[in-house]
Order: structure tokens, then sequence, then C-alpha cells
């Protein structure tokens, strides 16, 4: 087994303090975070995964959906504290079999606690049986025997499902429902699998809102597994595929894992500095280019909504102008065809506000990158002057331009960004108040303090008392 938590003194107390070896475990590795797991992961063969939720560089949650894929044959459990309950249920959707609650372990529950995990496992796991070490299914009672399999999957998963019992089922074949709105049904079909699939979609096409899925490659593969591949198909895969109007497709259960890569939060990162700036609302070849990157990575829905939410509301600092109040909100988004006609609606409002001053296109994109070397980093003290020579501009010209484009004189703006970046780290971290006066680029707490109260009626502090509470009585 394999422990993952960035707590050091978790990982040892847990070694040492944990009676594995009563119940036929092994300690094999201990990591920091998800990438240093997934590296042990790599060479060294893992049968129980127990993992913390809130890790830096890769979370628990990323970790858990990147070993369905790549190692589906592991066992998760969970470790979390009791406020981060929200979270075990995403955790047990994955496929996590247990959760350890760390407030709530001592020594004394530390045996029922592995008596329960490994119950759960031997309930689960049937037939399967142990060697060397390793997890071993028994082919002939949990493994398809068929080639070839067909997927029905709502596009809503809320649709009723009532359509499934209109399939032909024969004895011998194998349905159940993957997920909700997802059906799994497979039978020695041969060749005749890619007709059916045509005959079903006919026999189904009352309901254009049901795609149909023909599985290659699934034989001597364990059900449990395809079913779990199946969901996060429907997350990373069919999120990218689906078209308009195009109701039958062709999957290669392998191929299509093995073509998902491993996405890192420094990926993610990456993406969200991309698009958070400016540079591809005039930039074909930007946008294009970047959109191809972005869909290679096969982020999932959730991780989608939350990079354009958060580099949405950088343009509407950089332009001082609210663009996703008035626009489909992301979390309707669901398919990537989508979320392609949400940014070219975004390219086109992003235009509409900076052509109102009707300067030229390389004086608004001179202007445009001004500020996003402001909001790159807001540390930096470049003066007016300092930033007209960097874009090409005299400072006057400069001056008036950046005025009229962005809405607002450059002073002013910059001063904003900072009290914005501000408020974000007093309310999303326990930074000090004299490194956060640092970190937005003023020489002192004192003179920081004074200017966040000038601009917004409350002390640092107490921003940061009124907001954290608010933030409890909400949760509460």
């Amino acid at each position: 087994m394999l422990i993952v938590d960035d707590d050091k003194l978790v990982r040892k107390g847990l070694m040492v303090l944990m009676p594995w070896e009563q119940f036929g475990l092994k300690v094999i590795g201990e990591a920091a975070n998800g990438e240093a797991a997934l590296q042990l992961l790599k060479d060294n063969p893992v049968d129980l995964l127990i993992t913390d939720l809130a890790m830096p560089v890769m979370s628990g949650i990323e970790l858990m959906r990147t070993v369905r894929i790549h190692y589906p044959q592991i066992w998760l459990v969970v470790l979390t504290f009791h406020q981060d309950f929200e979270y075990i249920q995403e955790s047990l959707r994955l496929g996590a079999i247990d959760y350890i609650v760390k407030t709530q372990l001592d020594k004394e529950s530390m045996e029922d606690i592995l008596q329960r995990i490994m119950g759960r496992i031997t309930e689960m796991s049937g037939n399967r049986s142990h060697m060397n070490g390793r997890v071993v299914e028994e082919k002939e009672e949990i493994q398809f025997q068929s080639d070839c399999g067909l997927a029905l999957i709502a596009l809503q998963p809320e649709i009723e499902s009532q359509w499934a019992g209109r399939l032909a089922v024969k004895p011998g074949d194998y349905l159940t429902e993957a997920d909700q709105g997802g059906w799994l049904w497979v039978r020695d079909f041969g060749d005749t699998v890619w007709l059916l699939g045509d005959d079903l979609h006919e026999r189904l096409k009352i309901d254009s809102r049901i795609v149909i899925v023909r599985l290659c490659d699934i034989k001597g593969i364990d059900k449990a597994d395809v079913i779990r591949w199946l969901r996060e198909f429907r997350n990373r895969g069919l999120l990218y595929e689906l078209e308009p109007g195009k109701r039958i497709y062709e999957v290669s259960i392998v191929a299509e894992q093995q073509s998902w890569p491993l996405v890192f939060d420094n990926d993610v990162h990456d993406m969200y500095n991309r698009w958070s700036s400016l540079s591809w609302v005039n930039n074909n070849l930007v946008f294009h280019e970047w959109l191809t990157e972005l869909k290679r990575l096969r982020l999932s829905k959730a991780k989608l909504e939350s990079l354009f939410y958060s580099a949405g509301r950088e343009w509407e600092r950089t332009l001082s102008a609210e663009l996703l109040s008035g626009s489909k909100p992301v979390g309707s988004l669901s398919y990537w065809y989508e979320w392609i006609e949400w940014l070219q609606q975004m390219r086109s409002r992003i235009n509409e506000i900076t052509n109102r001053s009707m300067y030229s296109r390389p004086i608004v994109d001179s202007i445009l990158k001004a500020a996003n070397l402001i909001t790159q980093d807001i540390t930096q003290q470049i003066s007016l002057i300092e930033m007209a020579r960097t874009v090409n501009m005299s400072r006057s010209y400069f001056s008036q331009c950046f005025k009229d484009i962005i809405g607002k004189p450059y002073n002013e703006y910059v001063r904003d960004q900072r009290i914005a970046a501000a408020e974000h780290l007093l309310t999303q971290t326990n930074m000090p108040i004299n490194r956060i006066a640092v970190k937005t680029g003023y020489p002192n707490e004192k003179y920081f303090s004074r200017l966040f109260r000038e601009q917004t009626g409350l002390t640092p502090t107490e921003y940061r008392l009124e907001r954290q509470n608010g933030a409890q009585l909400s949760i509460t």
C-alpha cells in the first residue's frame, strides 16, 4: 500500500502506529502530493492507496481520477478532516471504498478502521485472489468475454432512463446502469454490433438527447473497470467529442485511455495564465492554438468551469467592465463545442468594448498588453512612463489611449488591481497582512492599510474578519 499526505507527521504516524501487518498489509512508500504518488506508482505495484484530499501540486481528487484511469485495479481510501466532508461524495463517486477521519484517528480505533477497510475489499472483490502481493481477477467470473458492447448515454443526466426498458435484452446479456442516465449493454454481438447501433438509434430516435457509443476491445476487461471508464468518458471524452446532431460514436477503450494525458496542476495553472490574458482576443492563430492545446488536456467539466470563471474575472478586472453577468453562465456549458461558441462570444464582446474608442487594432493591442503586464505581476513598480516605453508609445499618447480603452487612468487602474489582489489574498489565504502588502506592491503595511481602508471602508483585518464570518454563516 501507498500513503499520500502533504503532512509528513501524518504520514509517519500512520506508517508507524497502524497495525498494517496484522491485516496482511505492507507500506511500500509515501508521497507528499499526487504527482509524487504517480511517480511511485510507475515503478511500484500497489494494491491499496490511502490519500489526503487537500494537497499542493496535485490534490487527492485529481490523483484519484488519474488512478481510476491508469491503475483501475488499485483500491482507494480517503484521508480527511471533518470539514472536508463536502468532498467525500466526490471521492466515493470516483471509487473510494472508505474514508478515514483524521480527527477521529486514535490508537484504540486503528484496528477497527483497518478491519472495516479490509472487510470492504473482501466484500467488493468477490473472487479476487492475491498472488505475489498483487490483486488478480478471476477472468471467467468478472471479466467480459465479448469483444464489443454498446453504451447509451443521456446528454443530460436527469433524463428519465425508461427508454432502457425498450432494449431487446436476451439471456446472457449484461445490462447495467453505469451512471445516472448512462447504460452499458454487452452481449456477444460480433460484427452485428455496428448494425445494432444503427437499429437502436432508429428505435430511440424519439429522444435526440441520447447518444450511442459502440465500444471496442472490451474482452478481458473487468466489468467494474468498464463502468468506471464509461463514467470518466462522459466527463473527459464525450465532453470534447460530441458534435451537434451526431448520435453514434465508435470508441476503443484501450486507445481512448492511452490518449488521455496525465494533467497536473502546473498544466492547469499554465492554461489559466494564458487565458486570463487577452492575447487571444485579436490573434486568430493564438486563439486556435490555445483551443487545440486545451482540448488535448481534456480537462474535466469542473476544471473548465473553474478555469474560465477565474479567467473571466481577470478579463473584467482588466477592462473594468462586466462580461460574465450578461453572458451564458459557464456552469451551463456542457460540451466542447459550447465552450468554443462561448469563447467566440467573449471575443466579440471584448472587441466591442475596446473598439468603442475608435483606435486602431495595433494601439488597442498595445494597451491590452500593458494592462496584462500589470495584472500578471502586481508587485512590479512600473510607472506610466516606463510602461509607455515598454509598449513603444509616448507618455501623453499612452496615457490618453489607456484611459479611453480601459476606462480609467493608468495609476487608478494599477491601484484598483492591487486592491483586488489584496482582497483575494485576504479572503482566500491566511497570509499575514504585512506579507500581503508586499505581495500587492506596497512598501509597508501601514501605507497599504491606509490605502486599503480609503478604497473599501475597512482595514485589511476588518475586511478579512467580515468575509470569513460571512462565509461561515453561508455554510451554516
